[in-house]
């Protein structure tokens, strides 16, 4: 057998062969190595974590080291490149920031603004206003003033050409491998990440009617998965085609950025920047706050959904259009968005839509379920008002600084009371938001709507609207498209509604009380309408001003405030009641009273309960109120058992 020698290889094979086939390995090699050296931020540190040297920069509020990003975002060995990019060997600054990811600080007119010129301070909570508090602010006499020139301010992973969530930046940076890839891949296919209600909207008329947002102008269509933060212009030509006036797509685009800012990505909901844990700061489990865009205005995330359109509030507060709306009682327990509403089977991002009281409310769920109350849900009796939108008209204005066929003035804000009562498609009682809506310039005549129509009629959600039709003989802005908006409300739950306000007669009235608040079309004004549900018709009547309206800009009336001419067309024909029988409400009225009577004595009682009998108590009460027929029952019983 041969022995073994060294350099027996290129004795068999030849130096120059052994060149060859050796200079491949040593270029992977290199590049590896490279790579690894290149994949640093020795850089980025050298420089931030120097303090004297940032404030001799003029910086000296993004001064960090690499210890505070590790405890402030909770991300141990995390490098400044993994969530910035950029180049983490460069010696200067310019090649060090190039690629970088930044915030974005969108100006009215849609631009991103220079945040050196703009804004350089760390963007923290300022203020006492907490639905504004990270938007840039100014300091005078103590006090903080908004910077007019900042819209919105938006995370870095958005598009800033679309404004969209971009999942490729993400791609690059939350959901790379070896961070959180699992969790991108899986949002990607979220209704949440790929916007899918809104994209499904075409134009004003297709594929289910009016919405109070609008079509998608210019939107991606609603993909299976969410792979680009483009455009799209399919719907752009089906809007104008739908229209009597000229429709581009610069001002479809214009729209459509706004649009996009409402949506939401990674750091929307994770990324929780504050004074006591720093600029740094992330959260696994997303505050309420973050729901609600987190100190971000009123036009991302649910404060356009929910609190604008919907006129619900969850945190209250300043969290509520028009402030100062009472939290929803669970909010005040410290209970979080997501342990009601937490992610389904599909994982990250899939939140499930129905809340399941029953993971709390055992008892009083199953007796619910057994009571003459059945067919109500929780939010028809525990829902008191809805506030947000009162009015919303899509007429001629300025977006982006452009004209547009399409400005929505909907800052009639104010509060309508009591919600009124509805069927959803599955009969269950429901409290929704009812307001009228307009748009103008419509090129064909829309006929009414056969019946209330619920934009998913499989229970996707329990929206819907009714059309109205067209109306012409405006000073302007002919044809006008009518509709009512009616939409599911939620929140906030508190005080249940007392028994007269839904059976005392068999008509539903609500009082709406707003005030237009937009920067166009007018200055200031209120006014007030009512809404009414009767056995004929959900109808809106009594539309006014109670004070006078100035017009500004060379606005007109038809523009910003079609129901002027209007008044009371908003009407959609059908039994909208609340019917029972007077005999059996009379029943279990007083029965009602001598429950009250009964629970205040025990009330007073419950003082000098132990927390054993105390707990019982609350479930007791909990079942009494939600079970009528058996409550006097269920009282008796515990008095028994506790020989009271």
């Amino acid at each position: 057998m041969k022995s073994f020698r060294v350099g027996w290889l290129s004795s068999a094979f030849g130096v120059k062969a052994m060149i060859i086939f050796s200079i491949p390995f040593i270029l992977i090699l290199a590049f590896l190595g490279y790579h690894r050296w290149q994949d640093s931020s020795a850089g980025c540190i050298s420089c931030h974590a120097n303090k004297e040297q940032m404030k001799r920069l003029g910086y000296p509020q993004f001064y960090v080291t690499r210890e505070m990003v590790e405890k402030q975002s909770r991300h141990s060995d995390i490098q400044c490149r993994d969530c910035h990019l950029g180049n983490g060997r460069a010696k200067d600054a310019d090649s060090a920031h190039k690629g970088m990811l930044k915030v974005l600080l969108v100006s009215e007119e849609g631009t991103i603004l220079d945040r050196k010129k703009v804004y350089p301070e760390a963007l923290l909570p300022t203020g006492n206003d907490k639905i504004m508090e990270l938007l840039p602010k100014v300091e005078k006499n103590g006090r903080f003033y908004l910077l007019s020139d900042v819209r919105n301010v938006l995370w870095h992973d958005r598009d800033p050409g679309t404004l969209n969530f971009d999942p490729k930046i993400a791609e690059k940076t939350c959901g790379k491998s070896g961070c959180h890839s699992d969790q991108l891949k899986q949002f990607r296919t979220s209704i949440m990440a790929r916007n899918y209600r809104q994209r499904t909207m075409r134009t004003w008329l297709e594929p289910y009617g009016p919405h109070n947002c609008g079509p998608s102008f210019a939107d991606l269509l609603p993909p299976e998965v969410l792979n680009s933060a483009g455009f799209s212009f399919k719907n752009t030509g089906a809007i104008a085609e739908e229209l009597d006036v000229p429709f581009t797509k610069k001002q479809a685009i214009a729209k459509q950025r706004f649009c996009n800012v409402c949506h939401a990505g990674c750091l929307d909901c994770h990324y929780t920047p504050s004074n006591k844990d720093g600029v740094h700061s992330f959260t696994r489990k997303p505050p309420a706050e973050s729901c609600d865009g987190y100190g971000r205005g009123t036009s991302i995330c649910h404060p356009g959904a929910m609190q604008s359109r919907r006129g619900e509030t969850y945190i209250g507060g300043d969290y509520s259009i028009p402030t100062g709306e009472e939290p929803d009682v669970h909010y005040k327990k410290n209970i979080q968005c997501v342990d009601c509403h937490p992610t389904g089977d599909g994982g990250m991002g899939h939140i499930q839509r129905k809340a399941i009281c029953q993971d709390c409310h055992v008892g009083i769920e199953d007796t619910h379920a057994k009571g003459i109350h059945k067919n109500l849900d929780c939010s028809t009796c525990h829902v008191n008002e809805l506030r947000g939108y009162q009015i919303t008209i899509w007429g001629p204005g300025i977006v982006a600084g452009r004209p547009n066929p399409f400005n929505k003035f909907s800052l009639y804000y104010g509060i309508q009371k009591p919600p009124i009562l509805m069927k959803d498609q599955k009969g269950i009682w429901m409290p929704v938001k009812v307001w009228p809506h307009s748009v103008g310039n419509i090129k064909e005549d829309v006929k009414p709507s056969p019946r209330i129509m619920f934009r998913w009629p499989n229970g996707e959600t329990r929206d819907a609207y009714y059309i109205i039709g067209t109306v012409d003989g405006l000073p302007a802005d002919n044809r006008q498209l009518l509709w009512l908006e009616i939409e599911q409300a939620a929140h906030p739950f508190g005080k249940a509604r007392s028994c007269e306000s839904c059976h005392e007669s068999g008509t539903q009235v609500s009082v709406s009380t707003w005030r237009f608040e937009d920067d166009q079309g007018a200055e200031p004004f209120s006014g007030t309408y009512r809404i009414v549900a009767d056995k004929d018709a959900l109808r809106i009547v009594g539309m006014r001003n109670t004070t006078p309206i100035k017009l500004i800009g060379g606005a007109k009336l038809a523009d910003f405030a079609s129901w002027i001419y209007l008044k009371d067309r908003w009407k959609a024909p059908g039994d909208f009641s609340i019917m029972a029988d007077r005999e059996k409400y009379k029943r279990f009225l007083s029965l009602s009273r001598e429950v009250e009577k009964q629970l205040a004595r025990l009330d007073a009682l419950s003082k000098g309960f132990d927390k054993k009998t105390m707990r019982r108590y609350k479930e007791m009460k909990g079942a009494v109120l939600h079970d009528e027929e058996g409550a006097l029952k269920m009282i008796d019983e515990f008095k028994s058992r506790h020989r009271l």
